[in-house]
């Protein structure tokens, strides 16, 4: 009786969009060719096109292969090179030590069975071999900046030149638009009034369809924004940032470059503004500056009780403050009306006047210890109701992926002992194995999970005298208090948004529509008559709320 023939995987894969499928074609038939050969039985084929070897992360078809060899699915991986599957040294050890590890050996169309001593010798070779290019595509890119070209995308006012590849053309109307704004700052408009003029007239924007102050100022630290792009002045400037790959994801990660190290070039022909412009521009933005930006987002604490919730009536758009009046009263404004005069219908607010009509009108509705006390416990049961709701959505997804799971198992094994169509079986499991990643991720998208505990009767009187005293405490101190520490907290959470309007009925009254966790009202008793909707707002009967 004939023995079974070892059973072997082929992969392959390209690196850039630049390259084509005949690429994958070539290396799967050479494998193909060496697998007879050498008396293995082809179970599998796996590919990644137009993905670089820096990381074995992002790569579908390697990753697929990866799970069929340590299942005990095949004998053997055959590619046409090592560097097909990595041009890491890291990777590279990490794949053939886990390849080892279950018994299945790594073969080379053009270098035969891999060892510790030739894995080793071939990944710092093609580890080189890809820096080296990357220091060879970086040359390419510094020759073009010196020919007065660009090395990569396209400022505003500037269009390819279709009969000289890579240099850039001005574009007249667009010029006279960029000699407006430096000439608009440094007369010392804002980048605010420059953007709201600039909508108002119906200037189209680089991008999208309003200007935005961002688009003007840009990131000192990595020399973006119009108003910092020397190109207008007639100089190319390259390197302003470099992109490293992270380690464990494979995601790109774009990082300032000191400016010393930025490639710059004279380009007079593709001037637009004076270097006296320029400059004086460049002396408003370092005039005007706050302090440098360290990239890094801080999670500010809430200045006052309804900061960061309050939402445009007529366009949807946050809410920001707007100074004050002479009597120290803060002024509320649409922040689009203000960024870039985009909002239809912007009016102005007094912040005192919202905060203290959600105050009443929610009082209003829990005016008694004992109506405070059952809206917290439909407050608390709600939130058990919905944590229930999370738990139970956790349990069947998991459930779903690990039904995925199996089924990828299931559907391989048949393929590979011949139950079936093979590649319908193949395709059947690699849309298995997308669904049980899809399901991996929603999972992670979850968080921790969350624990279902009863709420204790005391915790609910507890929560309902807490938020008794908030009331007290508002009365106290007039309506005047920050929104850090427990008084204003107890409140927030609460909230989900507050959209604020001016003449909602016909005159010019205020209003505001609440949404979030405030619909637990509509099941307290005696709730003044409450109507609520959940999601969707709380509307009482009273002039007001």
């Amino acid at each position: 009786m004939m023995p079974e023939p070892r059973r072997a995987v082929l992969y392959a894969r390209y690196s850039t969009d630049l390259q084509t499928e005949k690429s994958i074609a070539d290396q799967l038939a050479d494998c193909r060719t060496f697998a007879k050969r050498e008396g293995f039985k082809v179970v599998g084929e796996y590919h990644d096109a137009a993905k670089s070897g820096a990381s074995i992360m992002g790569r579908d078809g390697l990753q697929d292969l990866l799970a069929v060899a340590y299942s005990g699915q095949c004998d053997a991986v055959i590619v046409e090179h090592q560097d097909r599957l990595s041009r890491d040294q890291e990777d590279t050890a990490h794949v053939y030590k886990r390849l080892k590890h279950h018994r299945v050996d790594l073969l080379e169309v053009h270098g035969g069975k891999a060892n510790t001593l030739t894995v080793g010798m071939k990944a710092i070779v093609a580890e080189m071999y890809r820096e080296d290019n990357i220091i060879k595509v970086r040359r390419g890119m510094k020759g073009l900046i010196g020919e007065g070209k660009t090395a990569g995308g396209r400022a505003y006012g500037y269009t390819p030149d279709p009969a000289n590849p890579g240099k850039p053309a001005i574009v007249p109307a667009e010029a006279r638009v960029v000699v407006r704004i430096f000439e608009a700052y440094s007369d010392g408009q804002s980048p605010k009034e420059i953007c709201r003029a600039l909508n108002a007239e119906g200037v189209l924007p680089p991008r999208g369809k309003l200007w935005a102050p961002s688009a003007l100022i840009g990131y000192a630290a990595r020399g973006t924004g119009m108003l910092r792009n020397p190109i207008y002045a007639g100089r190319l400037v390259w390197d302003k940032v470099r992109m490293d790959k992270h380690p464990d994801t494979g995601k790109r990660i774009s990082r300032p470059n000191p400016p010393e190290k930025w490639e710059t070039a004279e380009a007079p022909e593709l001037r637009i503004v004076t270097d006296e412009l320029f400059e004086a521009v460049q002396a408003q933005l370092a005039a005007r500056s706050t302090g440098k930006r360290s990239g890094i987002v801080n999670q500010k604490r809430p200045k006052r009780l309804l900061s960061n919730l309050l939402k445009c009536g007529s366009c949807g758009s946050g809410m920001s403050t707007a100074g004050k009046d002479r009597s120290g009263r803060v002024r509320l404004r649409c922040s689009a009306h203000s960024n870039s005069g985009a909002c239809p219908n912007p009016k102005t607010f007094y912040l005192d006047e919202v905060e203290k009509l959600f105050l009443d009108s929610l009082f209003e509705h829990l005016d008694t210890p004992d109506l405070l006390y059952s809206y917290a416990k439909n407050y608390l049961e709600e939130r058990r109701r919905l944590n229930a709701s999370r738990v139970n959505r956790r349990a069947e997804t998991e459930a779903q992926r690990d039904a995925a799971a199996k089924d990828v198992t299931r559907l391989t094994e048949w393929a590979l002992n011949g139950l079936g169509d093979h590649a319908e079986l193949l395709s059947r499991a690699k849309a298995k194995g997308e669904e049980r990643d899809r399901l991996t991720l929603e999972l992670a998208s979850m968080g921790e999970q969350e624990s279902n505990i009863d709420i204790h009767p005391a915790a609910i009187r507890h929560y309902a005298e807490e938020i008794f005293s908030v009331r007290q405490e508002m009365q106290r101190r007039g309506y005047d208090f920050d929104g850090d520490g427990p008084v204003s907290a107890a409140l927030r959470e609460l909230i989900g948004s507050i959209t604020v309007y001016r003449g909602r009925d016909g005159d010019d009254g205020l209003s505001i529509k609440v949404t979030g966790w405030l619909d637990a009202v509509m099941r307290a008793p005696n709730a003044c008559g409450v109507k609520l909707v959940a999601e969707e707002g709380l509307e009482p009967p009273t002039r007001g709320l």
